[in-house]
């Protein structure tokens, strides 16, 4: 501690002077008797994990699948038939457990149409799972402690609403045949507004739909055209991705969790409509010139698939933990040096601004930021102290300590 006393005086003299994902996974279902399955998406490539475990022999692949994070559970929903089914995600990644699947018999009582969910969504206001089904148009809240549907009384009276659906903020956005899109609203209390027209786009009256969940940006495409638009401001389309012929139509798409790739499937109907296609655009950058990169070509397959007309969605899972930070990176620049102690005294009697990733500046580790994270931060970068602790480079941390103190800042990417 004397040996720093000059060091730390010399400096406090001087003031006087002067949000990633980590993990994206792949969900393929077929039309008929070709099943589903699930992939890991590693950038650009797909990495087969497993088939989808389906129910007393129902052949139809998942067309549409929700992930809800309150209980770890994909729900499938198929669309064309009276097949709904749940199966814990974690189950389908550990190669160590058989996955399987429980039938959701909730919807087995509804007559007609309404007893084919066409999509499950989480309640953007109470979190709860909803599904809306085909036929009646109609919007349910789905139990799944006692696998009952209660129907929360708004309707859009569609004829063919489809998987076609996106929820974006408070409000889910349906495709619904001859009525065109419609829209509705959760409030706080969890109720749901009557349908309505969002009047943002006709593009949206397309086949299929997505949305980035970053800023609003949503697309729409049928036949090798894919236009984009925003809902935050609304209005007319701005523009179109480059076309995807000769590749076309598409059947559906979904966008990556970190908000970089739009993928999209579909088939070639030069070749044949079994000859399924699959792969993604870049819409890090300018969408006018996003590029497609064919992941699938048409005429191959997808190792766990038998069937065709592919309906893809996207699981993202958030990484556990907080950051990504380095340890003793107190001005938060992605480098652990001299400035980094200086920030540190200067937020603590200087008046300095205040620390954008707080467990970065906790150089110590013990859970608090005083003097002795810029002692401890000095003692190691001139005296051989003892290492920070972990995390050392750019990562993730999981001690309670760190996420007690927060990372709102970070250069670590």
């Amino acid at each position: 501690m004397k040996r720093l006393q000059p060091i730390i005086v010399f400096l406090l003299s001087c003031f006087a002077v002067g949000s990633a994902f980590s993990d994206d996974y792949l969900i393929v279902g077929t039309q008929a008797n070709g099943g589903g399955a699930i992939y890991e998406v590693n950038g650009g490539s797909l990495a087969f994990i497993e088939n989808l475990p389906v129910v007393e022999n129902v052949p139809w692949g998942a067309r549409a699948t929700y992930y809800h994070e309150a209980n770890d559970t994909l729900y499938f929903a198929e669309g064309d038939s009276p097949a709904e089914w749940s199966v814990p995600l974690g189950d389908l990644l550990n190669p160590a457990i058989t996955a399987s699947s429980t039938r959701i018999r909730g919807f087995d009582r509804r007559g007609g149409g309404e007893q084919h969910p066409d999509i499950f969504i989480r309640g953007p206001q109470d979190g709860e799972i909803y599904a809306h089904t085909r036929g009646g148009g109609r919007l349910w809240h789905y139990n799944p402690i006692t696998d009952t549907a209660t129907d929360v009384g708004v309707h859009t009276a569609a004829t063919d609403s489809k998987i076609y659906q996106v929820v974006y903020g408070d409000t889910l956005y349906t495709h619904n045949g001859s009525n065109g899109f419609r829209a509705w609203d959760q409030v706080e209390d969890g109720s749901w507004s009557a349908p309505y027209n969002p009047r943002i786009s006709g593009v949206l009256d397309s086949h299929a739909t997505a949305v980035r969940q970053s800023d609003g940006t949503y697309f729409s495409g049928r036949s090798g055209t894919i236009a984009y638009g925003s809902f935050v401001t609304g209005g007319a389309s701005p523009g179109t991705l480059p076309r995807l012929d000769p590749i076309s139509p598409l059947n559906s798409m979904d966008v990556s969790g970190d908000g970089t790739k739009l993928w999209v499937a579909g088939f070639q109907p030069h070749i044949s409509r079994t000859t399924n296609y699959l792969g993604y655009f870049d819409i890090s950058g300018n969408l006018a010139s996003a590029r497609f990169t064919l992941v699938v070509s048409p005429g191959d397959t997808l190792p766990g698939l038998t069937g065709n007309d592919w309906r893809i969605s996207i699981v993202s899972i958030p990484p556990s933990g907080i950051g990504p930070f380095l340890r003793g990176d107190s001005n938060s620049d992605s480098t652990f040096d001299i400035s980094d102690p200086i920030t540190i005294l200067r937020f603590l009697f200087l008046g300095g601004e205040a620390l954008g990733c707080r467990a970065a500046a906790d150089a110590n580790g013990d859970g608090g930021i005083d003097i002795t994270d810029a002692i401890y931060s000095l003692n190691f970068l001139f005296l051989g102290g003892e290492p920070l602790p972990a995390p050392t480079r750019c990562a993730l941390s999981e001690l309670k300590e760190d996420m007690a103190l927060g990372c709102e800042n970070t250069a670590c990417e």
